[in-house]
């Protein structure tokens, strides 16, 4: 194994993670004939099969298992190693990975963004939109913008504003009588929205109601009650500008902080620390859009 290196061990964890020669080409953005060949030569070198190839995927064989503990090991050193130098930097520029959910990019950033740019021209915000949480520790993103009651406790930062909700129809719907939430046809989160607290609230909520559609996106959800489609759950932020009507608040201690998070050896970096001001100043001028009076 003295020709072992960390590139190997990459398509090793790849693989590992993917399941399959296909899921590990497309995280490493090359072709599945080269994951093959990278694997094949990996297993060579120790002289043994690291992989049992079966229908459902590659699963990994007692010595295939051991050497992902040793890449994962060493993922963690290599990626560690890498933020505390990148944490030491002080010039505003470069790139920073920055992740957030498809309504906060939407109706918030766009504006904070542009802003920003102007401020600090050779800084690349690299955006991530996912409703995931995505893992800083594995440097899948540098900078973590989303609502949460519980932070991961390895993670930095703070809450920048109170992320109230409500449920919300057109003004036609209301009009028509349907003032009542059980009387509501309704829009329900679906996929990972449907397991957090406003989901679960709103269905016992409305008990029996009709339901129209289920999305797993709350701007499919906007979408469809802007066109009259029934009602729905969303935060306050994302009905105001809008033609929706609040029907009810949800319960204020159901209500999540907005939390910008970072690594803790990226606090130091002066491109990171200039968008985390950046973004809790301009936030905060916006907390009346949050937050319900």
């Amino acid at each position: 194994m003295k020709d072992l290196d960390w590139n190997d061990l990459r398509y090793l964890l790849c693989m590992a993670r993917g399941g399959s020669a296909a899921g590990a080409a497309r995280a490493l953005g090359v072709s599945h004939a080269t994951v093959l060949r990278r694997l094949h030569a990996l297993e060579q070198e120790v002289g043994m099969a690291l992989f049992d190839r079966l229908q459902s995927g590659y699963i990994p064989t007692e010595a295939g298992q051991r050497l992902i503990e040793i890449a994962e090991a060493l993922e963690r050193s290599l990626t560690g190693a890498r933020r505390e130098l990148e944490g030491q930097a002080k010039g505003l520029a470069g790139p920073v990975h920055f992740t957030t959910t498809d309504s906060l990019a939407d109706c918030i950033l766009p504006d904070i963004l542009h802003t920003f740019h102007e401020r600090f021209p050779a800084i690349t915000v690299q955006m991530r939109i996912t409703n995931a949480r995505l893992d800083l520790d594995r440097r899948e993103a540098d900078l973590a913008l989303r609502p949460t009651h519980e932070p991961p406790p390895a993670w930095v930062g703070k809450s920048l504003v109170r992320m109230d909700w409500g449920l919300y129809a057109t003004p036609s719907v209301l009009n028509a009588g349907h003032h009542d939430a059980i009387a509501q046809t309704w829009l329900l989160p679906d996929g990972q929205l449907a397991e957090g607290p406003m989901s679960l609230w709103l269905r016992e909520r409305i008990g029996n109601a009709t339901v129209a559609a289920t999305a797993d996106s709350f701007l499919a959800l906007r979408r469809l009650a802007e066109n009259a489609t029934g009602a729905t759950v969303l935060p306050c932020f994302m009905a105001h500008g809008t033609k929706l009507k609040l029907l009810e608040l949800a319960p204020r201690a159901l209500s999540p902080g907005l939390w910008l998070l970072t690594h803790p050896h990226l606090r130091g970096s002066g491109r990171i620390r200039a968008f985390m001001d950046h973004l809790a100043q301009q936030i905060h001028a916006l907390r009346p859009h949050f937050e319900s009076q």
